[in-house]
């Protein structure tokens, strides 16, 4: 991402921060973790919900259908705040998230009328890649801090550990599945 597309996200999120949500994360992800991972057991609030739908709409020109669900993707190994108060989300709505989509919107869908902008397809691949290899760089700095500075492993750092090392072992069964399939398929 360039310099504007930088300069864009960091605008969006102070404007999470402002609405009370965690300063790594973007209206848009937070927005898709609310609608799709928070809790699949119960339904979504209305206001979850409504935010969605805006904000898909605004941005299909150039990101295509689901756009809060892929920024969520986007951001997905970062902490959501778990205690979103219903004043910051009516502050969310009212004064960032609406006249924001309005403007953006009619600029978006004017340059898509002129085919200056179109929707792009998600390349799943190339996401998988760069989180892949984000999860790595993560790792590799934890082990450096680890090898670096005395640290005292408690029942807290355990459990989160073993947590780390059972996601990461799902996500090679995943992969490792999917290369049987693809030789399985191959050799036949």
């Amino acid at each position: 991402m360039g310099y504007i597309g930088n300069f864009f996200v960091a605008i969006d999120q102070l404007g999470n921060v402002i609405a009370g949500g965690n300063p790594d994360n973007t209206i848009s992800s937070r927005v898709g973790y609310y609608t799709n991972h928070h809790n699949p057991d119960t339904k979504v609030p209305l206001q979850w919900r409504i935010f969605e739908k805006i904000i898909d709409f605004t941005f299909w020109p150039i990101d295509g259908p689901h756009h809060c669900h892929e920024a969520f993707h986007s951001d997905a190994g970062e902490t959501f705040d778990k205690n979103t108060k219903n004043v910051l989300v009516a502050i969310l709505a009212a004064l960032l998230i609406i006249p924001s989509c309005i403007l953006i919107a009619t600029l978006l869908y004017i340059l898509y009328l002129f085919r200056i902008v179109s929707p792009r397809d998600v390349n799943r691949n190339n996401n998988i890649k760069n989180r892949l290899h984000l999860a790595k760089a993560k790792l590799e700095g934890t082990l450096h801090e680890l090898n670096e500075h005395k640290v005292v492993v408690d029942d807290e750092l355990k459990q989160d550990a073993l947590a780390t090392i059972l996601a990461a072992q799902k996500v090679s069964d995943k992969i490792n599945g999917m290369l049987r399939l693809k030789k399985r398929a191959a050799q036949q």
